[in-house]
């Protein structure tokens, strides 16, 4: 009865008007009361008889203005629940009431402010959101960077290229996404690949397997078509089981990976790989990225390696015999000997000399002269093989290292180059045209405990030999 009485009297009135309804209602029932106290007010109330009539119009009249004043007063109540909880931010409340007056006008307002504020709270969760994903990006990309400064400040230190690769695969595994990181380089020798370095997960593992011996075949298996094509290649859980690939993560011991070619100016040197054991791991392109930024300075890195190498190379070269010349020897010779010395093996050096060179220089001129040299270069360099060098030691003399052979073996070396180059020049119709040639054989430490003092000692014996007529091989017995 009161909702209906709410509903379809009072719903449309506004406040202030059913206040004053109630209020008249209960003036009525008080005036109602007082004239049947006071008979002398009214005739109609000097009728003691109606007591129970007007007892029951009074708690009518005043049940009635109860209920208007609770059809305020309640939603007022309920309103300030409501608030409360929302205050305490259960932004879900909603206040139902179905009413015109003011009330409803403020419910409907609470009601709007609610979802304002709801849509608020919602915007600011996914602003929230979205700045965490920014800084997460900030924060891996200063990482990145900073890993990138440090590799790039190894490079421009001209440091080894074995601390530069241990350093940028290091760097592979600092996102935490990659457990395992590897490096395949080209052999500058052979051209062929080979594992240079491991590390991360299982890496002490692998080396105990023998991955180092691993034999690269261009064109055959991921690593040597990811080599071949020269293109960054990516092993996930997306990626189908193939022969090549059940391989590879056999290798590897690695359900995951991604291979990121090292070339530079179109040279390939080899690849860098970085893989982790996760289940349904899917790769990112910020870590294809930053692996090929890696890659990159790994590639920079090596071809400054190759480009001192040559340059060493083009400081120690002889241009007119194609030969060392005596700056590799000093740098050389001195290596040699404490390599010998550690290993507990011999190492040998021979002096050579053209018999009568300068007589042939005079009577033949400067172009023969040089002309002779580049031929004894030529036979020099071919008859060196594994660990031997020859170097051009003084304008007509040469210097063989010999590692790891003792005197008797190269003796043997020496007689046979002495024969050859006797038969280079054997041809010749002019007879001092055939030139002949001297060696003096000495081994460390049997000869000299140091560089200066074996060839301190080769030059003593070479000296008696061309004193002996030469086209010899001389030494200390």
């Amino acid at each position: 009865m009161s909702s209906v009485f709410d509903k379809k009297l009072l719903s449309t009135y506004a406040i202030k008007n059913q206040l004053g309804i109630a209020l008249g209602l209960i003036g009525v029932a008080f005036l109602v009361f007082l004239g049947y106290l006071l008979p002398g007010v009214s005739s109609w109330f000097e009728n003691k008889t109606l007591f129970y009539a007007v007892i029951f119009i009074v708690f009518f009249i005043l049940v009635l203005g109860f209920l208007i004043i609770c059809h305020i007063v309640e939603p007022m109540v309920k309103i300030s629940q409501e608030a409360r909880f929302i205050a305490e931010g259960d932004f879900n409340r909603e206040i139902q009431l179905f009413r015109e007056d003011e009330i409803g006008q403020l419910g409907a307002a609470l009601n709007h402010m609610i979802h304002r504020m709801k849509a608020n709270v919602e915007e600011l969760k996914n602003f929230s959101q979205t700045t965490e994903t920014i800084n997460t990006e900030i924060n891996r990309r200063v990482v990145t960077l900073s890993n990138l400064l440090e590799v790039s400040n190894l490079i421009a230190q001209n440091a080894q290229l074995k601390e530069i690769v241990e350093i940028g695969v290091g760097k592979c595994l600092s996102s935490g996404i990659m457990t395992f990181a590897g490096l395949i380089l080209k052999d500058e020798k052979t051209s062929e690949y080979h594992v240079f370095y491991v590390s991360g997960q299982r890496s002490e593992e692998l080396l105990a397997q023998g991955i180092r011996d691993l034999k690269v075949t261009l064109g055959s298996g991921v690593l040597g078509k990811a080599i071949l094509k020269q293109k960054p290649m990516v092993i996930d859980s997306q990626t189908g089981m193939s022969p090549e690939i059940k391989e590879f993560r056999n290798q590897f011991a690695i359900p995951n990976a991604i291979l990121v070619p090292i070339s530079a100016k179109g040279n390939m040197y080899g690849l860098l790989i970085a893989g982790n054991d996760e289940k349904k791991f899917l790769c990112s392109n910020a870590e294809r990225e930053f692996l090929q930024l890696i890659a990159k300075q790994i590639a920079i890195a090596y071809s400054n390696e190759l480009l001192k190498k040559e340059f060493e190379r083009s400081d120690t070269l002889d241009r007119l015999t194609g030969l060392f010349n005596t700056t590799y020897i000093d740098r050389h010779l001195p290596e040699e000997i404490k390599r010998a010395a550690s290993f507990q093996k011999p190492c040998s050096l021979v002096l050579m000399a053209v018999d009568h060179f300068e007589d042939y220089h005079t009577a033949f001129g400067h172009m023969a002269a040089e002309n002779v040299l580049t031929r004894l270069g030529f036979l020099l360099k071919e008859t060196m093989s594994g660990l031997d060098q020859a170097a051009r030691f003084g304008d007509h003399t040469f210097v063989l290292i010999l590692p790891e052979k003792n005197k008797r073996h190269s003796i043997e070396i020496a007689e046979g180059l002495r024969g050859k180059i006797e038969e280079l020049f054997s041809p010749e119709k002019d007879l001092h045209k055939r030139l002949t040639s001297s060696f003096a054989v000495t081994e460390n430490p049997l000869d000299g405990a140091s560089a200066p003092e074996l060839i301190r000692k080769a030059q003593e014996i070479l000296k008696t030999a061309l004193q002996q007529g030469g086209n010899r091989v001389c030494h200390k017995a």
